[in-house]
């Protein structure tokens, strides 16, 4: 028997604890004592005003030459469980760390997680799951192996409530990208899709979207693009070719850019980090 273990982002992204070295599950059900004067501790009055929560302490290593960024679905191959689509870019410990604090971490109020755990004895399904949001990451290494990283995370179960939180978009995905005008650019092209695994009803409707870009080389700041549009209701959900004027853009020059998609509940998170070649 082998336990696999797997962190699912916004049922979309997902990471695979390949050499994790322990977990800890801390269940706290608070009680608070009101002891009596002049009575024993058999008398004391035990009051529960507060409900349990529980929290995962969890400890791996990231390694050179493995993958554990992925997408799509969790399946069972005849001997473990594998996920759909593996991101091969991600392959070494810095890119690992990158993809960690950049994708994996919390950067929105409606990201959610859930924390699965399989069987590799075990074709039906996961056997043990805990939904909630990470409240942590660490990541260390030592002069005497500073090839392999030692890295935990803290993760507390509970749903994810938020004042602020509202209608938004999950990350679109860019699928072509372009500059209007040569030599001289005028505007960034970019066709998008939206987030496409919302349940039922839930999907917000997109009144248009932001364009951040800043200069692929050197220092630069991000700036931002905004234009509105009318939504796509049938899917895929796709935008092509929509141009955001720039009127400060330089010739012979690489731009990076993001996406975000607007509704009437505010700006959705950004898409992953494109680079648009100069004419």
């Amino acid at each position: 028997m082998t336990f696999q273990l797997f962190l699912i982002k916004n049922n979309a992204q997902l990471y695979e604890f390949e050499t994790f070295n322990d977990i800890g599950i801390n269940k706290q059900t608070p009680v608070s004592p009101m002891p009596l004067p002049e009575e024993d501790s058999s008398e004391n009055m035990l009051m529960k005003i507060e409900g349990n929560s529980t929290q995962l302490n969890l400890t791996w290593t990231l390694l050179e030459g493995v993958t554990p960024a992925g997408s799509g679905t969790i399946t069972h191959n005849g001997t473990k469980w594998v996920m759909q689509a593996t991101n091969s870019a991600v392959n070494t410990v810095f890119k690992q760390l990158k993809h960690i604090e950049s994708e994996i971490a919390p950067n929105s109020l409606n990201d959610f997680y859930a924390l699965r755990f399989y069987d590799t004895e075990d074709n039906t399904g996961f056997v043990y799951e805990k939904l909630g949001l990470i409240q942590g990451f660490n990541f260390r290494t030592d002069s005497t192996s500073p090839v392999n990283w030692t890295c935990a995370m803290d993760f507390i179960e509970g749903s994810v409530i938020t004042t602020l939180s509202g209608n938004t978009h999950e990350a679109p995905t860019i699928t072509a990208k372009s500059f209007v005008g040569n030599p001289n650019p005028t505007a960034i092209q970019v066709s998008f899709n939206e987030f496409q695994n919302y349940l039922g009803g839930d999907r917000p409707e997109t009144i248009g979207a932001i364009l951040r870009y800043k200069k692929a080389d050197g220092v630069d700041f991000w700036q931002e693009k905004e234009i509105t549009f009318s939504a796509n209701t049938s899917a895929p959900y796709s935008y092509t070719n929509k141009a955001f004027i720039i009127n400060n853009l330089l010739s012979a020059t690489d731009y990076k850019i993001k996406v975000s998609l607007n509704t009437t509940g505010g700006r959705g998170e950004w898409s992953a980090e494109h680079t648009v070649a100069a004419p």
